[in-house]
């Protein structure tokens, strides 16, 4: 592999040459996602797969400056403007049964997390590991940046060979999830008013289909001030108690002070949401740039295996405490797809299934597990490594 010249084409101290090439990719990314195929990778794991191919052929290098600043600055800015809209009060007034059925997900999410690490030995990083892919896989990319982040996993390889594995373990998960409706006996012991409905696939997408906001310069710097003053504050005090380890958790607890108690404040934001996913894009760049690709794929196998015995364990106790509890099937998938994947992919399973009245609570429990998810996966790292 051309990975092994001395030098790559462009080199770590060419910094806006190096921003060039990792624009240009973040840019193929989101061109990308507006393609069917693109749409079935998804967007990480093609930022990932061009920024190792383009490291390990030697167009640009492993590591650099701009990659340190990019994971210092711009990643912890994206958590508060990707948090901004978890409002603890709709989440509880608006989603009804399927918060209950979440909570369920989330906590048999934890228990198959301590499963799979009694089954498998994931080596020295261990709780690190399965603390960061817990926290993913009851919030999103974004809790799994963040924990990654707190809890000290600095090794290239293994940030993206976990990241890698999240990504095949969710195809998976998905797989086994859109096969349960088709068991009869599953139906029977956990029978849904969904299930068989006849309501048309044209008006979920259309309850979805807001008319979204027209872009507003003010609005995107009042958001981007408001990221700013939380890190800042978040930097003060984890200066002062002297616990800087923990700089991204004060962080996510002060962005939901904001998105919880700052509403007024909210309300004059805009285009919070996609500068935070650019931020975050931009940073999946530089981890799949700073990875060799033979040490990932020997990394991953044994995390895919991890995440399986999770991801198992998460769905036969969650059917077991569902039909114990009576709760509505169609509730529990889209709960657990909520809780595994997220708050979008969560909407579109119900849209898909014509279930109308699942696609907003679908959204906002989803939102709800980006707010819990980090500290859960900090605590669970904590716990293991103990």
């Amino acid at each position: 592999m051309l990975s092994g010249m001395r030098m790559p084409l462009i080199e770590a101290e060419q910094t806006f040459a190096l921003g060039a090439a990792i624009m240009l990719i973040v840019a193929f990314g989101l061109w990308a996602e507006r393609r069917r195929w693109g749409q079935q990778l998804g967007g990480p794991l093609l930022l990932l797969g061009l920024a190792m191919l383009s490291s390990n052929l030697g167009l640009i290098p492993f590591s650099a400056p701009v990659y340190g600043t990019i994971a210092g600055v711009l990643v912890p800015m994206a958590i508060p403007l990707l948090l901004m809209r978890a409002d603890f009060r709709t989440i509880v007034s608006e989603s009804g049964p399927m918060l209950v059925a979440f909570m369920v997900a989330a906590t048999v999410t934890v228990i198959g997390a301590f499963v799979g690490a009694m089954a498998l030995d994931l080596g020295p990083f261990e709780p690190q590991i399965v603390g960061s892919l817990t926290a993913s896989y009851i919030g999103g990319s974004l809790n799994f940046v963040a924990t990654a982040e707190a809890v000290g996993i600095k090794d290239s390889s293994i940030y993206v060979a976990s990241l890698a594995a999240d990504a095949v373990g969710a195809v998976i998960f998905l797989l086994l999830l859109m096969s349960l409706p088709a068991i009869r006996l599953l139906r029977e012991w956990m029978p849904s008013r969904f299930l068989g409905a006849s309501e048309s696939v044209a008006a979920s997408q259309a309850v979805q289909s807001d008319t979204p906001k027209p872009f507003s310069l003010a609005g995107a710097a009042y958001g981007l001030a408001i990221s700013l003053v939380v890190c800042a504050l978040a930097e003060w005090l984890t200066g002062l108690l002297g616990i800087g380890a923990l700089f991204i958790l004060v962080v996510t607890a002060l962005a939901l002070v904001v998105a919880n108690l700052g509403r007024s404040l909210v309300r004059h934001v805009s285009a919070d949401f996609e500068l935070g996913t650019l931020f975050m894009y931009v940073f999946f760049v530089v981890i799949g740039a700073g990875a060799n690709l033979g040490e990932v794929l020997g990394a991953a196998l044994p995390i895919v295996g991890f995440i399986v015995v999770m991801v198992v364990v998460h769905l036969l106790l969650l059917i077991a405490i569902g039909s114990w509890w009576k709760l509505d099937l169609a509730e529990v998938l889209i709960a657990s797809n909520a809780c595994i994947l997220g708050p979008a992919p969560a909407a579109a399973l119900a849209a898909g299934r014509g279930w109308q009245a699942l696609v907003a609570p679908g959204i906002l429990v989803g939102m709800f597990g980006y707010a819990i998810a980090t500290f859960i996966g900090i605590a669970l790292a904590g716990i293991l490594g103990a």
